[in-house]
């Protein structure tokens, strides 16, 4: 696996390793040390690969927790499709290692001139193997080498057999081929070569390079093309002392002195498709698919016919493999793009639902606020209330208005949009307190016990003031109703703390917790754990933190313990 570290001092910094887990931690024994981070713990978590082939993060009950996504994780967790997670402040991302084929960008075709394309190379051909002899034939001439030969060879063939079809994934098996190829074949250099299926043109796509190879490498093209269209093995031998082959340009650039290239002969593949007739009749022959190609330069090794053979056999069964994984791949893309049409019309019809009902209700409640702005307006005047109720009343009410017009903006009626919410710096204490004054008489007579736990000298944000509130007041009252039922003592905690370059708030009750299998969805639209929830408040807290703040919310829940809730906003730059 290669993991890569996503932000903070060491961005950028990636580890590759060979083995099934690694452990991540602050301390230096760790695979993956973050010295740096402070939020680490010494020994935090490993990651290693499921049984099902995901990635997995298990947690070693750290102090700070280990997230992916929005929530902490206390079991042993798959990554999500990003594979990317949380430890401590620091992000990372795991992914495939490299292949260990090199990628085929620097591998070039050599255009060779006429003559040499249609004589000298036809002449410097020495040995010619049908790819599509038969076994039979194969058997015959393996017969030529010794026993002991022999033995070796067909062993060497068993493990290619193996390997290229132990994987349905394309750059693994592309891997696993070469590295087959390499260790049976004394090769310095092994290169496929794929044919285009849309374009019918000639793609280098993986290489195997002698190590002191650097920059382009050449190709013949003559020799690719000439192997795929008469569908046999090319044998070339001592090229480098062969006066009409040695001339040739990408002989000369690598000093080639032998080579073998064997095309790969694949069964054409047949689709169910209406269009075309059921008395079609089938394609005639095997699908030419590329081209493998080997060459040497050493002079104590000379590719001979047993070699051309066994790389011919290599070639067939190869072929078969990569085809297999195309199809594979093909058809994991066609699921994958249904799932995604499927989310993306689910989403949409979520999305549109919520459009009508936020037009419906800014409409219902305009009507409502706008005489109570009047009346509300008079009574102010006339002086029937206090200093102290008029400033709650005059913040509720522009409360309400905002409300309206984000309604509005989010059912796409005239109104705010995403670009024209006002952020200014706000000190973010000051809004809890303003939020829990609206909601702190509610949580009292539910007998809920309000611990602040506020950081002093805490720097201002950018934000808006009005939609922070919504958050705060949501995150409240949807504690409130999760201890509900909680036994004896119930309190809720909001604290505020500077971590690093974010400011976050928490808020964390006593309430009996959410199950594993809801916190993924918890923040998706219309979606609610509670019997008459409507599935919209954290939806919207996730909208207005993410989309309208830059920020990020996450969740930390047990079942029996309580949940916490934190919000993070980022500080000025």
């Amino acid at each position: 696996m290669k993991i890569r570290i996503l932000n903070g001092e060491m961005e950028g910094h990636e580890l590759e390793f060979d083995r099934d887990v690694v452990t991540i931690g602050r301390k230096a024994e760790n695979d993956v040390a973050l010295p740096l981070d402070l939020r680490v713990s010494r020994f935090h978590a490993t990651m290693g690969r499921g049984c099902s082939g995901q990635w997995v993060l298990e947690d070693l009950d750290s102090t700070n927790g280990s997230f992916i996504g929005r929530r902490r994780i206390y079991a042993p967790t798959a990554l999500e499709e990003s594979g990317t997670f949380r430890i401590g402040r620091t992000w990372l991302e795991v992914t495939e290692p490299v292949p260990e084929y090199a990628a085929a960008e620097a591998v070039v075709f050599v255009e060779e001139g006429e003559a040499e394309a249609e004589g000298d190379i036809a002449d410097a051909v020495v040995t010619s193997i049908d790819a599509g002899a038969g076994a039979q034939s194969e058997d015959a001439r393996l017969r030529e080498l010794s026993r002991e030969e022999l033995e070796e060879r067909l062993s060497a063939i068993r493990e290619v057999g193996r390997a290229v079809s132990s994987t349905l994934e394309l750059s693994d098996l592309l891997s696993k081929l070469l590295h087959s190829i390499v260790a049976v074949m004394p090769a310095e250099r092994a290169i496929l070569v794929f044919v285009n299926p849309d374009t019918g043109e000639l793609e280098p796509r993986a290489v195997w390079p002698r190590e002191e190879a650097k920059g382009e490498l050449a190709l013949s093209r003559s020799i690719v093309e000439r192997a795929m269209s008469e569908r046999v093995t090319l044998l070339l031998s001592d090229a480098m002392s062969d006066e009409r082959f040695g001339q040739m340009e990408s002989v000369i650039d690598l000093h080639i002195r032998s080579a073998i290239c064997a095309p790969l002969l694949a069964a054409r593949p047949r689709y169910l498709d209406p269009a075309h007739s059921d008395d079609a009749p089938p394609a005639d022959g095997d699908e030419v698919i590329g081209v493998i190609f080997l060459d040497t330069t050493a002079a104590t090794h000379v590719f001979d016919r047993a070699d051309a053979e066994m790389v011919s056999i290599i070639a067939s069964q190869a072929a078969v493999a990569i085809q297999n994984a195309r199809l594979y791949t093909d058809l994991r893309e066609a699921y994958e793009d249904l799932q995604n049409a499927q989310k993306q019309l689910v989403s949409s019809e979520k999305l549109a639902i919520i459009g009508t009902l936020s037009a419906a209700i800014s409409h219902d409640m305009a009507n409502a606020v706008s005489p109570m702005v009047t009346l509300i307006d008079m009574a102010l005047e006339r002086g029937a209330v206090d200093e102290h109720s008029e400033e709650v009343l005059q913040r509720q009410l522009g409360r309400l208005m905002s409300m309206v017009q984000r309604l509005r903006s989010f059912s796409g009626h005239a109104g705010a949009s995403d670009e024209e919410l006002a952020l200014e710096l706000c000190d973010i204490n000051e809004v809890v307190g303003n939020s829990l004054s609206l909601v702190g008489t509610e949580l009292a007579h539910e007998g809920i016990d309000v611990t602040l736990e506020l950081a002093e000298d805490l720097p201002t944000v950018m934000a808006a003031p009005s939609q922070l509130d919504r958050v705060l007041l949501n995150l409240c009252v949807n504690a409130m109703e999760a201890m509900a039922d909680a036994p004896e003592p119930k309190s809720l905690r909001i604290s505020t703390e500077l971590d690093g370059d974010e400011v976050t708030i928490s808020v964390a009750d006593t309430g009996p917790g959410i199950a594993p299998e809801a916190q993924d969805k918890l923040f998706e639209p219309f979606y609610s754990t509670k019997r008459q929830g409507t599935g919209l408040g954290l939806f919207s807290c996730r909208r207005i933190v993410e989309d309208e703040h830059h920020g990020s919310i996450e969740l930390d829940s047990r079942q029996g313990e309580g949940t916490t809730i934190t919000v993070r906003l980022p500080l000025p730059a």
